[in-house]
């Protein structure tokens, strides 16, 4: 069976993405310190913001976020998926470098 570059996913796609404190470090501005349930905030890039709304969890796996003012959630491919506007496969293939390689 051929597949698509974009379309195929490793079965282990889940332990190749980046590390959620790295990737959020990278791709929000003025990302906080974690606190002691490695939570941290940012100014919420989905909306207008001028303190510090985004809830990112940079110790789970997953890196979960969430907004209480805009209502953003997810996990760390949603967030890809939204920032970059790629549809689902792409969006993990490119957040385990695998984006445009068969």
């Amino acid at each position: 069976m051929n597949r698509s570059p974009t379309t195929y996913l490793p079965k282990d796609w889940h332990d190749r993405l980046p590390d959620p404190a790295t990737y959020y470090a990278q791709h929000l501005e003025k990302l906080g310190e974690a606190d002691g349930k490695g939570w941290a905030m940012a100014p919420c890039p989905f909306h207008d913001d001028h303190a510090p709304s985004l809830n990112v969890r940079l110790i789970s796996r997953k890196g979960t976020y969430h907004c209480p003012t805009c209502g953003a959630h997810g996990d760390m491919v949603a967030f890809h998926m939204t920032r970059t506007e790629l549809p689902f496969k792409e969006a993990v293939r490119d957040l385990i470098g695998l984006r445009g390689r068969a």
